[in-house]
């Protein structure tokens, strides 16, 4: 098929490099595979809705428990060889392997496209096998607050645990000097990137030049700078299917995972308020079928799908239940206390990485041959700085993130690039409802309410003022490293640079940095907004546990892939708690 592909491009450069890459986004990893035979029992003792990077995990630690038997759904499939390539993230999230979810209309942010886009990955591994694979823990005072709103055994002491079980740390400098943060041994490689953006390492310098000093985010302090920890090795994504899912599917015959199923409902008995099983959809057969539960469903359908799912089983608030005549279980706030990081497209350097295709082919070929080059990395977007204005309130603990990124779909290439000032630490609060005319099959209505808080507003406007001082350092002027003056309207009208233009920007080229939490909120019982109690188990239901970003009360200061693992890892180990001194 690759071949055929190529012939029709009559030798053109750019459609060969388009061709190859489309191969890469449907030709599976695990495509030699044959699964182990398995006779499907009548009982599962725990499903697990979702096979992201919870999910997996979840499915790891459970089955190694050998006489329970999982069965793990996930709603896409196998992941592509496309994956692999860590320059290939926003090429990924542009691909069937993305929910391809989008913000509901705002009126103060997402304006220029009626709203943003929520990238959520739908393939074995979820969001992990699509997004740009930064490893960063959050603040310690992030866990400390979730104890202090009322969630025992959710410190930054109690868990920083769970956050180093799942790590094999291959960056030997990082073990060497902070082995109380780090190891080896754990299902999840992390590793350093074996090549670096010459613009980032501009950027890099540039930030320390400014104070930003380089730092172990995830150890020493968070506040500085830092050519991060990715979730990778020797050049290579390393998803949770990969690190998690892989090494042992061949292996445990009491683990069963389908693959392009939705979970249409969870099954619970109305007498006893207890989780029976699942509902769900074949993609493959077109057929609805039930998988019944001997101990806990277990939901791990990331913070879009699990609200979703809770609220189509009968659970949810009881005003939203009763527009789509569902049968009212459990009265709970899902949906509600959404929280996301957001930044914005406005902050633009002038500064070009983009190559011929000639050599966009070569960098493809030497990538594959030695997991070497441009490709192996993520452009600019390995650099990043934790930092604090004005209106922090704590003094360990940043407020605002830069990021940095180009503007081509392939990390590695770009005409300009951007610094992407990012709010850590939102007040605003948003919500995910059903879909109005088709609850079941439609995509839930999102509203992440981004820039309704001034306090919002007045963080980011600040943060602006100090990216912009990265044009004032030596570096960027010996480089000759320039602010664009963005000519498009609205924003065109105002005076540039002010206050007024800067908000403008915010509010029109709104970006989410993909970090939904929050929606199946874990709090005391006394929590008006609480869905789930500190053991993760869902309140007035037995045999239901939600386990994924959507439980965090708080979001935390980062990227929120590793703290999403830690609640897995410190889930799985509660499972095991409850059931195993019960004997079973």
């Amino acid at each position: 098929m690759l071949i055929q592909n190529i012939l029709t491009c009559g030798w053109s450069c750019a459609c060969i490099y388009s061709a190859i890459i489309s191969f890469l986004l449907k030709d599976p990893i695990d495509e030699n595979f044959n699964s182990i035979a398995q006779q499907e029992p009548e009982q599962y003792d725990f499903i697990i809705i979702g096979a992201g990077t919870a999910g997996c995990i979840l499915a790891n630690r459970l089955s190694k428990i050998k006489n329970w038997k999982i069965l793990l759904l996930e709603a896409g499939d196998d992941e592509p060889k496309a994956v692999k390539v860590p320059a290939f993230g926003p090429l990924l999230q542009d691909s069937h392997l993305n929910w391809n979810y989008k913000t509901q209309p705002q009126k103060n942010a997402c304006l220029q496209n009626n709203g943003c886009n929520w990238p959520r990955g739908k393939v074995m591994g979820g969001t992990s096998s699509i997004n740009y694979m930064m490893y960063v823990r959050g603040n310690q005072e992030d866990y400390d607050t979730w104890e202090r709103m009322g969630n025992p055994g959710w410190s930054y002491n109690n868990v920083l645990k769970y956050f180093r079980k799942s790590e094999n740390n291959r960056d030997k400098k990082k073990l060497e000097k902070y082995p109380q943060c780090h190891k080896t041994g754990g299902y999840q490689l992390i590793d350093k990137l074996q090549y670096l953006d010459p613009n980032a390492k501009i950027v890099h310098k540039a930030l320390e030049e400014l104070g930003h000093q380089k730092t172990n985010i995830n150890c020493e302090t968070q506040l500085g700078s830092m050519i991060i920890q990715t979730t990778s090795f020797n050049g290579s994504r390393i998803s949770a299917n990969e690190a998690f899912i892989q090494p042992i599917k061949r292996k445990r015959r009491n683990l069963f995972i389908k693959k392009m199923v939705l979970v249409n409902k969870i099954l619970i008995d109305p007498n006893t308020n207890k989780a029976t099983g699942i509902e769900y959809f074949s993609i493959i057969t077109g057929k609805n079928k039930t998988a019944k539960v001997k101990k806990e469903v277990i939901l791990s359908a990331g913070t879009v799908n699990s609200p979703k799912l809770l609220m189509l089983s009968g659970i949810g608030p009881i005003d939203e239940l009763k527009k789509h005549n569902i049968p009212i279980i459990k009265n709970l706030s899902v949906g509600h206390n959404l929280q996301d990081h957001v930044s914005f497209v406005g902050v633009t350097v002038n500064k070009s990485n983009n190559y011929s295709c000639k050599k966009k082919l070569q960098d493809l070929y030497h990538y594959w041959d030695t997991q070497r080059g441009p490709l192996a990395a993520m452009g600019l977007t390995s650099v990043t700085s934790f930092l604090q204005t004005k209106f922090a309130t704590n003094n360990t603990a940043p407020d605002i993130q830069f990021m940095f990124g180009g503007d081509g779909k392939i990390f590695s290439y770009y005409d300009v690039f951007n610094v992407m000032v990012t709010l850590l630490t939102p007040a605003s609060r948003g919500l995910i409802r059903l879909n109005n005319d088709e609850p079941l099959w439609g995509e839930p209505l999102i509203y992440p309410a981004y820039f309704e808080s001034k306090e919002d507003i007045d963080r980011m406007l600040e943060a602006v003022r100090m990216a912009l001082k990265l044009f004032n350092t030596t570096i960027f002027k010996e480089n000759y490293f320039h602010l664009v003056k963005d000519t498009k309207p609205p924003c065109n009208k105002l005076l540039f640079n002010s206050d007024e233009y800067w908000l403008c920007q915010m509010r029109q080229y709104t970006s989410s940095t993909f970090h939904p939490v929050g929606t199946c909120k874990m709090g005391p019982r006394e929590d008006s907004e609480a869905v789930v109690d500190a053991r993760l188990r869902v309140y007035g239901i037995k045999g239901l546990r939600v386990i994924d970003a959507s439980i965090m009360p708080l979001i935390p200061r980062g990227n929120t892939n590793s703290p999403t693992m830690m609640i897995a890892e410190k889930g799985s180990d509660m499972i095991k708690e409850d059931w195993l001194k019960k004997g079973t």
